[in-house]
C-alpha cells in the first residue's frame, strides 16, 4: 500500500526559507532606506528652492535682497533689531498674516536675546523651514530652521552692517542688490543647511546640537574648532575642548532672530564641520565659526544666489584652515572652493564637481 503523501516542510526546509528571507531583506532595507533618504533630499531640495524664489522675488519688489538683521531697538515694544532676513521673505513665502501679525507688534517686546521676550509667532515651526531629514529635532519653545544664510568666510565682524567688512550676502541691517554679487549670482552661495540635533555635542556630552564655547577661531584659526572634534566620534566634542556649550542657543532655533547663531553660517570650515564661538553667542560674532550640516550622507544642500539648488560634498576644497582672517572684501578666500563660494565680491569664479 502506498505511503501517504507528506503535508508541509520539514525542519530543515523551514530553516532555508526563513535564511533566505532575511537575505533578501537585508538586501533589500539599505534601498528602501537610501529610497526614503532621497525623498526627504528632494523635498528638502524643494524647500531651499522655493527660498531662493521667495528671495528673487522680494529683490523684485525692493530691488535688493533683505538684510541680515532689520527693524527696531528703541521704545517701549521694540525688536532689538533682530529680526531675521526670514520675517521679510514672509509675504513670499504663501506667509502674509504671518508678517502681518509681525508687523502689528513690531516683532517682541524686548531684545529677542532673551527667552521670555518672544511672542507667540516666533514659536510657530513653519513646514518650508523644516528639513525631513532632520528628523532629530527636538521639541523646543522657539521656532526651528534647517536653513541659514551666508554670512561669508569670515571668523569675525559677522555682525557688522558695513558693506567693506561683511563677505556674505546678509549683512546686519544692510541690504544688498544683485549688483553686489560680484563674483556671480551662480558662484555665490545665499543659503545652506544645519541640523538641530544631534550636530557636535552640546555640554560636551549632554546635550547635542551645541556650539562648542571657549574656542577663539578668530585667533587660533578655524583649524582649533576642527581640533577639538573627537576622533573616534566626530559628533561630539572632546570632554577636554574648550570650557563648555550654550545650552539653549543653538543652530536650527529661533528662525526669526537674526544673530548669525541662528540663522547665519560661515565657510571658514567645510560642510559637515563643527562650529565653535570664543565666548558666548551674543558675542560670538567677534569670533565664531558657524558651519553647515546635514543628515544626506555625504553634504549639504545650498541655494545659490541665482535661486538654484545645489549638493555640495563634504570633500569640497576648503583651502587652509590655518589661515588667518581674510578680512575685508575684495580678497580672495583661504578657505579653497567653499570659502570663495562664500564670498560676494573677491573675484572668484568655483565649479563644482
Amino acid at each position: 500500500m502506498p505511503n501517504p503523501r507528506r503535508q508541509g516542510f520539514t525542519l530543515v526546509e523551514l530553516l532555508v526559507v526563513i535564511a533566505i528571507i532575511g537575505v533578501l531583506v537585508g538586501l533589500l532595507l539599505p534601498a528602501v532606506q537610501a529610497a526614503r533618504e532621497a525623498a526627504r533630499r528632494m523635498s528638502c531640495g524643494n524647500n531651499m528652492k522655493q527660498l531662493g524664489l521667495a528671495m528673487q522675488n522680494y529683490h523684485d519688489t525692493y530691488k535688493s535682497f533683505p538684510p541680515a538683521a532689520s527693524g527696531t531697538d528703541t521704545g517701549s515694544n521694540h525688536n532689538g533689531g533682530r529680526l531675521s532676513f526670514f520675517v521679510g521673505m514672509l509675504p513670499y513665502l504663501e506667509q502674509q498674516p504671518l508678517y502681518d501679525t509681525i508687523m502689528a507688534n513690531n516683532g517682541q517686546t524686548g531684545h529677542p536675546g532673551s527667552p521670555t521676550t518672544f511672542q507667540s509667532w516666533a514659536d510657530t515651526d513653519l513646514p518650508f523651514l523644516t528639513c525631513p531629514s532632520d528628523a532629530g529635532f527636538q521639541d523646543r519653545d522657539r521656532g526651528k530652521t534647517s536653513y541659514v544664510g551666508n554670512k561669508g568666510d569670515r571668523t569675525t565682524a559677522l555682525t557688522d552692517w558695513r558693506f567693506e567688512q561683511g563677505r556674505g550676502v546678509f549683512l546686519w541691517n544692510r541690504p544688498l542688490g544683485m549688483e553686489h554679487m560680484k563674483d556671480g549670482a551662480s558662484n555665490t552661495l545665499a543659503f545652506s543647511e544645519v541640523v538641530n540635533s544631534p550636530s557636535y555635542g552640546g555640554d560636551n556630552l549632554e546635550v547635542p546640537g551645541g556650539i562648542l564655547q571657549g574656542i577663539d577661531v578668530h585667533a587660533n584659526r578655524p583649524a582649533a574648532c576642527k581640533a577639538a572634534v573627537d576622533p573616534a566620534a566626530k559628533e561630539w566634542f572632546l570632554p577636554s575642548a574648550g570650557s563648555g556649550t550654550h545650552s539653549d542657543q543653538r543652530r536650527g532655533n529661533r528662525w526669526a532672530d537674526a544673530h548669525p547663531t541662528y540663522t547665519g553660517f560661515t565657510t571658514a570650515l567645510g560642510p559637515n564641520s563643527p562650529s565653535c564661538s570664543a565666548a558666548t553667542p551674543e558675542l560670538s560674532a567677534n569670533s565664531a565659526v558657524l558651519s553647515t550640516y546635514s543628515f544626506h550622507p555625504g553634504g549639504v544642500q545650498a541655494t545659490l544666489v541665482d535661486g538654484s539648488v545645489r549638493f555640495v560634498a563634504e570633500s569640497v576644497d576648503t583651502g587652509d584652515a590655518t589661515a588667518a582672517d581674510p578680512g575685508p572684501t575684495r580678497r580672495p578666500s583661504p578657505f579653497g572652493v567653499w570659502g570663495a563660494m562664500g564670498t560676494r565680491t573677491a573675484g572668484e569664479s568655483v565649479v563644482l564637481p
